[in-house]
């Protein structure tokens, strides 16, 4: 069984076990609610489980059709899960190869399968295991708002319906099965709001730290958990101290405390993650300022953001696409919140969800992000969430003076049938009408490249009828990663002969598909960079570098800028054409040592 507790220095009781009754000091909590744990049958065969197990099942389905049969990969998605197989399988294996440009726990959450990746080499090569994991994940991401629809006791009619629209969204479906951390990311945080909305409504310290958890896991998985915190942790703070009782002084200490609890932990994986990348980097946010991060990325591209107007008319033609209804719902959620005085329901949810969303939304105007239309996922589960909380069932904050002072409230006999029949259909008409243009809507956006900017190029040869030159060149992109694998195969290298920056788009794909990678010297060896500096000396003999800067700088181009001095210590053996994202990669065999050091 389960029990909730609650702060409160009412009516305490006497001490259990003897002793004066009257020297009993105030207690800390108290009971508010018991609720019983069910049988493991009834856990297994619940609608819960139905509900986890389906999804699962279809994310795992599109995971299998983009991994096997159209061979769609996203850049994104095999570089996250080659960190995790460089720690293991690399020719230095290492925790810190794993890398620290991009938060690692994708990357964590992978290696377990590619521990088997020998007895099994498509959960690399096909990036099954990033898969895999990914439908895990978002599966668990259906999970939470389908607890969180239950827990606000909606009708199983409605809640269902709400929870498919969620769950079968066009953007939902394809992040749940193309191996990028967007699964993840909305696992954690629709966790955090689950249990933080538990905690406003019950008062449930285990609540506020299973929320404070999944915060800090989010972190691990994206930036745009600090966006949460930002906005969650002052909620915190305010209702804390509203509700708590006693004097002024204990009621801020009690909030304070309360606070603490909740953003200790993203505070302590932000600076623990920071602190390791300095140690071992250098730099303590290479998000950021790596030549490989965001700011070097955006620079490297060439793409054009625009003035500030401009940018914020992109941020609201893609929401018009992935959430047309959006502001209809915010004003019907928000009239209804006020008029029910349920408010902080709504704030738990625009804290959390609303958190990241701003967070994805002000990097793209401070033009610090790419304007990619998977940044506005979370918009998927805002206007979901507010339209369920038009349904749930009231449960508004009180201070403790007025749950001092207030009378028992009287029983309220329960609806008849036709009235619950009735709201259930009303609140199912309504999810349809208000959620399913944003369905179309967001399946419209991925195909339309002035929208799905990524998307397209991933799935838009599965879907166009017509095919384009890109969409021929991403079809055959895993056809072209195969063919230059096998020539590297076929040369019968040793280990350790050919340097290669996996940062190139081309690198970790073709790094998971050859026989024996250990072939490769990387950015994530420890020895990297002196064997950069002298190959033969260290007994490498070709480099890999890219045929044209794109999206990240080649460490060979950094090191060595000036393509005539390369020809007095190398020549160019092999060309290897570019499809889809590689824009191709020229062989270099090593005859001379470069003439000093970068």
């Amino acid at each position: 069984m389960t029990v909730l507790y609650e702060r409160t220095q009412l009516q305490p009781p006497r001490w259990i076990g003897g002793g004066d009754a009257g020297a009993a000091s105030p207690p800390r909590y108290r009971v508010i609610r018991e609720r019983p744990r069910k049988p493991f049958r009834r856990r297994v065969f619940s609608e819960k489980a139905a509900v986890y197990l389906t999804a699962f099942a279809t994310y795992f389905t599109v995971a299998m059709f983009l991994d096997f049969k159209y061979f769609s990969f996203p850049g994104d998605a095999v570089s996250r899960m080659a960190n995790g197989f460089y720690v293991l399988h690399s020719r230095d294996p290492h925790l810190a190869a794993i890398g620290f440009v991009w938060n690692p726990l994708a990357s964590i959450a992978d290696m377990p399968l590619l521990l088997f990746n020998s007895l099994w080499p498509d959960l690399a090569s096909h990036n099954v295991a990033g898969t895999t994991m990914a439908a895990i994940a978002m599966a668990g991401a259906v999970y939470q708002l389908h607890a969180i629809l239950t827990e606000w006791r909606i009708g199983p009619v409605p809640r269902l319906v709400m929870t498919a629209l969620f769950a079968f969204n066009p953007m939902i479906l394809l992040y749940g099965g193309d191996g990028m951390s967007e699964a993840g990311y909305m696992f954690a945080t629709l966790a955090t709001t689950r249990y933080l909305l538990r905690w406003l409504r019950d008062n449930d310290l285990k609540s506020l730290v299973y929320a404070a958890v999944a915060l800090g896991l989010g972190y691990l998985q994206r930036n745009e958990c600090v966006g949460a915190a930002a906005l969650a942790g002052p909620l915190v703070l305010w209702v804390s101290y509203i509700r708590a009782p006693g004097e002024r002084r204990s009621r801020i200490w009690a909030s304070l405390t309360d606070a603490t609890i909740f953003l200790i932990p993203v505070i302590t994986t932000v600076v623990a993650w920071a602190f390791a990348s300095l140690v071992i980097t250098g730099q303590a946010f290479g998000q950021f300022t790596s030549q490989y991060g965001n700011t070097a990325q955006l620079a490297n591209s060439h793409m054009t953001a625009g003035h500030y107007g401009a940018r914020l008319a992109h941020e609201v033609h893609d929401l018009a696409f992935i959430a047309p209804m959006i502001p209809i719902i915010v004003i019907a959620a928000l009239a209804i919140a006020l008029h029910r005085r349920n408010l902080f329901q709504i704030l738990g949810i625009i804290a959390v969800m609303g958190g990241i969303l701003g967070f994805s939304l002000g990097g793209y105007l401070d033009n610090s992000v790419f304007p990619w239309f998977r940044f506005y996922i979370a918009a998927i589960p805002i206007q979901v969430l507010l339209v369920g909380s038009m349904f749930a069932v009231p449960s508004p904050i009180r201070s403790a003076r007025k749950m001092a002072t207030a009378a028992p409230r009287e029983e309220r006999p329960g609806r008849g049938m036709a009235a619950r029949v009735g709201i259930a259909l009303l609140a199912t008409v309504i999810a349809f009408v208000l959620l399913v243009p944003s369905v179309i809507g967001t399946g419209r956006g991925l195909l339309n490249p002035k929208v799905g900017l990524e998307e397209i190029q991933d799935i838009g040869f599965i879907f166009n009828r017509h095919q384009s030159k890109m969409d021929t060149s991403y079809k055959d992109a895993y056809h072209q990663v195969l063919t230059d694998a096998h020539f590297l195969e076929h040369m019968n290298l040793p280990i350790g002969d050919v340097v290669a920056d996996t940062a190139d788009s081309c690198i970790p794909s073709i790094y998971t598909n050859v026989d024996n990678p250990r072939i490769f010297v990387i950015t994530n060896d420890r020895d990297f960079q002196r064997v950069l500096a002298d190959p033969l000396t260290f007994h490498a003999h070709y480099y890999l570098v890219s045929v044209s800067r794109g999206a990240s700088a080649d460490a060979v181009d950094v090191a060595y800028p000036n393509k005539a001095s390369r020809a007095h210590w190398s020549v160019l053996v092999h060309t290897f054409g570019g499809k889809g994202a590689c824009g191709g990669l020229y062989l270099y065999k090593v005859i001379g040592h470069p003439q000093g050091t970068f």
